[in-house]
């Protein structure tokens, strides 16, 4: 009988290989390329998805759902939360019932305002006849008095006579230097 010589530093090495592999927390596997589609979930990732059989789904550590292939969801297209009246939420827009439209609430607003009966001298650009006006919330004490630079479309001050209105405020992008950033427009006149 023939003996076959042994290499002591090769037997080392293998048996050194194969004490990492069974000592590590995960295995080699070997899967066959069989297709018996198997949908799972791993922990790591946000969705579902199909493995190609149970081995490979077992070797990639996850989570049997169910068998077959993993249904397709369809996620939401980004912008497209339109709610009844047309707002898109993701945008910022929503439902202003008293302006009747969709409104971004950090441009356009309705609030109430308290004009002066005498309008006062100011300085913006140059020197004006300004509105008196102060911002009137309910349950909350009125503001101070300050100039509104500019006028309020649709109203006609009447000079000695004090008024309550509520009116519509928008910010303007990018207005002229010389004028103001925002726009106020009469809703109503409150009594």
């Amino acid at each position: 009988m023939k003996k076959h010589p042994t290499h002591p530093a090769l037997c080392a090495s293998l048996f050194a290989l194969m004490g990492l592999l069974a000592s590590g927390s995960v295995l080699a596997q070997i899967c066959t390329r069989e297709y018996a589609p198997v949908c799972g979930q791993v922990a790591t990732e946000p969705a579902p998805r199909t493995f190609a059989n149970r081995c490979l789904l077992d070797a990639a550590q996850a989570t049997a759902l169910a068998p077959g292939e993993c249904k397709a969801t369809s996620l939401p297209m980004v912008g497209n939360d339109v709610d009844a009246h047309g707002c898109k939420g993701s945008a910022g827009y929503q439902w202003s019932e008293e302006l009747k439209q969709c409104v971004r609430p950090w441009l356009s607003r309705a609030i109430t305002l308290e004009v002066a009966p005498q309008r006062r001298t100011c300085t913006g650009v140059i020197e004006m006849p300004c509105l008196m006006v102060r911002e009137r919330v309910p349950g909350q004490p009125p503001k101070k008095w300050g100039p509104l630079f500019g006028e309020i479309d649709g109203f006609q001050h009447m000079p000695g006579k004090r008024a309550q209105l509520r009116v519509r405020v928008d910010k303007i992008d990018n207005p002229p230097a010389d004028a103001p950033n925002t726009r106020y427009t009469l809703l109503k006149i409150l009594p």
